[in-house]
């Protein structure tokens, strides 16, 4: 198995050298992320003394310009060179990063500095994963956005192994102002490799209007909400949202806090998911070839809910409170990885290259806005009540999204 993942095969996109430059750009931007992911909430949490309300003002406030802007941007994406606002988003998280160290090695910095940092790379980085979404098709054939979308999966499950481990022992033996270098570093990477790509986009259709951004924005809004495929697909995934938005300002604090696990632990437990992950991403073309989407949809999202349950079902001793992190992440990272390379390839395959930018900004708009709101919610909340019932919240929730998958027709273009 291990041979099979580490050998280069032959034809199809492995013949395809634009395609392998953007794999390439994505490789070590995703294991660099880890570090930056790891790293804000514990230099919050354990070097500034941050609370769980504070984790959820640094997710919330870092996500709101970008959620602001986000439908937009779409449309300004659906005007202009996708590869060029790629690059552009790598150096602007870059420059944001590399701030980090430079304070840290001057003692000077603060909980608003770390708040701003995470603000521009969630702004930069919704810039990034509209026009990214967008961009793929104009770099494989349609018939092979499935196997794109699940290679470029693998990339981030295996970056999911490698990424958190690294970042563990670097937190921990450099301090995490300092290991986030490693991010900035890696945005560097992918900008080289994103500017080396040959293959011209897709033409920009503009219509017969001048641009108008607002037009053009409730045109997007019109297209998604009276799609029967991408209506129940988006409030689904923004529900989900909304609910997993409860654990990303809580995960960390409640491993390091409520089960006292060490940060070196908890990156190895964070690279075991990234194990299954990995696997996930090698059946994800598999899984959507062999079912409908709307079925594989709706039963990786239940499976996916129930490994959830063993977040906040995590208690006793250290190497207990381990396992049961273990077994989330080792079962729940397969599953997502499946659910939302599905969730990709729908939706490009069901959206118009003109309309791509557009309907990634209101995906984003709403995934992301409800987001903000839930990191908000629980991160008051659980200084209320406690972290542990608001995970058990969230995990009612993303079971709750699955009702919105049975709007979907049975057979969709995939």
């Amino acid at each position: 198995m291990l041979a099979s993942i580490i050998a280069r095969p032959r034809g199809g996109l492995w013949d395809n050298p634009d395609f392998m430059r953007l794999w390439a750009a994505q490789t070590l931007s995703a294991i660099g992320t880890r570090f930056t992911r790891e790293g804000l909430p514990i230099i919050a949490a354990l070097t500034l003394g941050a609370s769980a309300m504070d984790l959820g003002l640094l997710v919330a406030l870092s996500a709101l310009p970008g959620v602001i802007v986000s439908p937009f941007v779409g449309a300004w994406i659906d005007r202009t060179s996708r590869k060029r606002i790629l690059i552009m988003a790598d150096l602007a998280r870059a420059g944001a990063l590399a701030t980090l160290p430079v304070l840290a090695w001057f003692e000077a910095i603060t909980i608003g500095h770390v708040i701003g940092v995470s603000t521009i790379v969630a702004l930069f980085s919704m810039f990034f994963q509209t026009a990214d979404n967008a961009y793929l098709p104009s770099v494989v054939e349609r018939d092979q956005l499935l196997d794109g979308n699940a290679k470029l999966a693998t990339t981030d499950a295996a970056a999911e192994v490698v990424g958190p481990a690294l970042a563990g022992l670097a937190i921990q033996f450099f301090t995490a102002p300092f290991a986030i270098l490693f991010d900035a570093l890696s945005y560097l990477w992918s900008a080289f490799f994103l500017s080396s790509i040959k293959r011209p986009e897709i033409p920009v259709s503009t219509g017969e209007h001048a641009p108008d951004l607002w037009r053009e924005t409730k045109e997007g809004l019109r297209f998604v909400f009276s799609h029967p495929v991408l209506r129940p697909l988006t409030l689904c995934m923004t529900t989900l949202g909304f609910c997993l938005s409860f654990f990303a300002p809580l995960y960390v604090l409640y491993a390091v806090r409520d089960l006292a696990i060490p940060p070196g632990v908890l990156g190895f437990v964070i690279a075991l998911g990234g194990i299954s992950a990995v696997i996930g991403a090698r059946l994800a073309g598999w899984a959507g070839r062999r079912f409908a989407p709307r079925q594989l949809l709706i039963g990786i999202l239940i499976a996916y809910s129930v490994m959830l349950a063993f977040i906040p079902l995590a208690h006793g001793p250290l190497w207990m409170a381990v396992a049961f992190l273990c077994v989330s992440q080792l079962m729940g990272d397969a599953l997502s990885v499946v659910f939302f390379t599905t969730v990709s390839t729908v939706r490009q395959m069901e959206t118009p290259d003109s309309l791509r930018g557009r309907e990634g900004g209101v995906f984003h708009l709403l995934t992301a806005g409800l987001g903000l709101v839930g990191a908000l919610v629980a991160g008051s909340a659980a200084d209320w009540v406690g972290i542990r019932p608001i995970l058990f919240i969230g995990v009612l929730g993303a079971l709750a999204s699955t009702l919105w998958l049975l709007r979907m027709p049975k057979e969709t273009g995939v």
